[in-house]
């Protein structure tokens, strides 16, 4: 059954804009048709349309069940402003692997300090879509490398994925299924400076190696999700 985000109203969803258009225009979805909405909260909503025109769709609420795919941690990847070719697959894996908040960041080797905020979000929604995740990765706004160790305050766990760590791993962390909060810090494509390493090292961080091969930062993203998942069953 295919998904579609909207605004829940009542016993209805109202979907509009893209979404309409992917709707009626793409998949010529029309009255009476049975379809999945999400409203960017804990469920999905099982709906049969009810009206169709140029302005909206209106879907009627059968039922609501909680989303399986929700992720049970929270997980902000701060991630160093990486090309535009790598951002595009970070986004994706990062919804796909269940980080709920997403952190931009520029650092010393990023190449721009400007982001497409709007592309992201779209990004964003079509990933949701495609590993049927009810609620949407939240996009925060371009930050700078300085105000990034400030927010770790608000973490059970902050990981640090360091190209300079030569011994510990992601299982030495004790006691890592325990954590509620929990942030990843990754670097782009030319990695962090010798001063951004010893800033962070001066925080609460668990520094961590992935391995003594280099990689690409899409992959090395996709690494420490997959482990950090694997470990507290998110």
């Amino acid at each position: 059954m295919r998904r579609f985000f909207g605004k829940k109203n009542g016993e209805f969803v109202i979907i509009e804009n893209d979404e309409l258009v992917h709707l009626a225009k793409v998949l010529r979805k029309k009255e009476g048709d049975q379809i999945i909405c999400c409203s960017n909260d804990e469920f999905d909503y099982y709906c049969q349309i009810v009206s169709v025109d140029k302005k909206q769709c209106k879907a009627k609420i059968e039922k609501a069940v909680k989303c399986p795919a929700l992720p049970n941690k929270q997980i902000t990847l701060f991630q160093a402003l990486p090309k535009k070719e790598y951002l595009d697959e970070i986004v994706f894996k990062a919804v796909e692997l269940g980080v709920t908040c997403l952190q931009l960041f520029v650092s010393e080797f990023s190449n721009t300090g400007k982001i497409n905020a709007e592309r992201i979000n779209a990004q964003i929604l079509s990933a949701s879509k495609q590993c049927e995740r009810s609620k949407l990765m939240e996009n925060k706004p371009l930050i700078e490398f300085d105000k990034v160790p400030g927010q770790f305050t608000n973490f059970d766990l902050v990981i640090f994925a360091n190209e300079k760590e030569e011994k510990k791993t992601i299982f030495d962390i004790k006691n890592i299924e325990k954590a509620e909060k929990i942030a990843i810090v990754v670097g782009n494509e030319g990695g962090f400076s010798e001063n951004e390493i010893e800033r962070l090292l001066n925080e609460k961080v668990f520094s961590i190696t992935l391995g003594k091969r280099i990689l690409r930062c899409p992959t090395a993203v996709t690494t420490i999700l997959a482990l950090t998942n694997a470990l507290t069953k998110n």
